[in-house]
């Protein structure tokens, strides 16, 4: 899926490249970033290298998939950025982030905590 809309000539870059990883569906446009969303089952090498993300987002767990099956594939893919979990609100999550951990490879691992309903 192409990025959002490019920057018109007088306005700077964003400086954060975001890939959204989930269904492809919509992503919210921002000026300081430059967001991509893209189907899990679509990311590859090749996807990785285009989008060159400083940041990867994604739910810890959906129908489809969870997030230590992210985590191995970013990992198998080469992937070194931070990574941001999102997920509901959960009892001990300091714990559910202590595994992801142990499946990061060099990547940085962040639980997102929200109350938000989900679509």
């Amino acid at each position: 899926m192409p990025p959002q809309t490019e920057p018109l000539p007088n306005q700077k870059p964003p400086s954060r490249r975001i890939l959204y990883l989930a269904g492809g569906e919509a992503v919210p446009v921002s000026q300081d970033a430059m967001i991509f969303s893209l189907p899990f089952t679509q990311l590859c090498p090749e996807e990785l290298a285009r989008i060159a993300p400083d940041l990867v987002v994604f739910p810890l767990f959906n129908a489809s998939l969870d997030a230590i099956v992210v985590l191995t594939r970013l990992n198998a893919l080469g992937y070194c950025g931070r990574c941001l979990v999102l997920t509901p609100r959960l009892p001990k999550p300091q714990l559910i982030e202590a595994e992801l951990r142990g499946y990061k490879g060099a990547m940085q691992v962040e639980l997102l905590t929200s109350d938000a309903p989900r679509y």
